[in-house]
């Protein structure tokens, strides 16, 4: 044997051994396929709004980077790596099973798909996991998420209170999008608010 080892990319192709001097040889095409899976690799968009959803993209891989092909059918997956929304509490999911739950995902030629909805305002790092083989660091996928359009407001109000003198204590009311993210950009001055009062003796 040559002892000879190859790390790089899969396909069919030669190999030419050129001595120091004398003649160059090059072997007949052989091909090279990849080794035993070894990680997978999450792709999709890096940009997200609370509430949508992306089509994102698995692949299993081997050591040296190379789509694993073999590995296909239907695979139990478990997804992590982003939070619950506030208000409503709503889990992401893949599909419509939430994060933290085991999913079936069907791989063709080590590649999969599915659809991923994310709904609280973070920096999330999708990493996903079938028990053996693992999405970690460049394989996760880094996805901003940011806020959907102002769909309520949330209001807390320190009691008691004295008529005719000024509210004291900490009160707020909060801009929200339908799952409780703060919306930054809401302005009274065009969307005026108005404040009525329900009282009884």
């Amino acid at each position: 044997s040559l002892g000879l080892k190859y790390t790089g990319t899969v396909g069919s192709g030669s190999f030419t051994f050129t001595p120091a001097t004398g003649t160059a040889v090059t072997s007949g095409s052989i091909d090279i396929n990849s080794g035993s899976a070894n990680k997978f690799v999450i792709t999709g968009s890096g940009t997200q709004t609370a509430g949508t959803s992306q089509t994102i993209t698995i692949t299993a891989k081997d050591a040296q980077g190379n789509t694993v092909t073999t590995y296909t059918g239907a695979k139990s997956l478990t997804f992590s790596g982003a939070n619950n929304s506030s208000s409503p509490v709503t889990s992401p999911k893949v599909g419509s099973t939430d994060f933290g739950t085991a999913t079936s995902v069907t791989f063709s030629n080590g590649v999969a798909t599915a659809s991923m909805s994310l709904y609280k305002v973070e920096s999330a790092s999708i990493s996903v996991t079938d028990g053996s083989l693992t999405a970690s660091g460049a394989g996760e996928l880094a996805v901003g998420v940011s806020v959907g359009s102002f769909a309520k407001f949330s209001v807390a109000i320190a009691g008691p209170q004295t008529s005719g003198t000024a509210f004291t204590g900490t009160n707020t009311l909060t801009a929200q999008d339908a799952y409780g993210n703060t919306v930054t950009g809401f302005s009274a001055a065009s969307n005026n608010v108005t404040v009525t009062a329900s009282l009884t003796g």
